[in-house]
């Protein structure tokens, strides 16, 4: 009897996990319409690190290119050290409605296979500007990220809109 209660919650929880991970996508779910059409930004903080995504403009007709901004910041008064893993020191990718992703920055490229070694002194930053040009995008809401290399998991997140012919 102990043995079929303690099998049938570990089932329970596996199907859970399942039912959950299975509804993940390689995205984002869900961008929200931009509240302002001009630009779309947004923050996130880890560590004494600030990484802040803008883009404009946040809503534009078809074929529009989005200027997009990657700031990384060091808040904190000590210096911070990063080991990025190769050359590529940032990413950005756009993600449909779906979270499906339609553009990533990189693509195609090549980078230094090499531990590359960065250190942020105390207030101290880095900007990357990049464009994303949606001709092949069809009308619809997107949500972009951009990240530092050195900090994977802070993925600051946009909403930008491609107007309907």
């Amino acid at each position: 009897m102990w043995r079929s209660k303690v099998t049938n919650s570990i089932a329970a929880a596996l199907l859970l996990s399942f039912a959950l991970l299975s509804g993940c996508s390689s995205g984002p779910q869900g961008p929200e319409p931009p509240s302002n059409r001009q630009m779309s930004s947004a923050v996130e903080k880890s560590g004494g690190i600030s990484v802040t995504l803008r883009s404009v403009p946040a809503v534009g007709p078809p074929g529009s290119t989005f200027s997009l901004t990657l700031d990384i910041r060091n808040l904190s008064g000590k210096p911070a050290e990063f080991k990025l893993s190769s050359g590529q020191m940032y990413e950005f990718a756009a993600f449909g409605n779906g979270g499906d992703e339609v553009w990533r920055w990189s693509e195609g490229m090549r980078f230094t296979q090499a531990i590359s070694p960065i250190t942020f002194a105390p207030g101290e930053s880095m900007v990357f500007k990049v464009a994303w040009a949606s001709a092949s995008a069809p009308a619809g809401l997107y949500s972009i990220q951009g990240y530092f290399m050195g900090l994977p998991d802070v993925r600051p997140t946009v909403s930008v809109e491609i107007e309907p012919d």
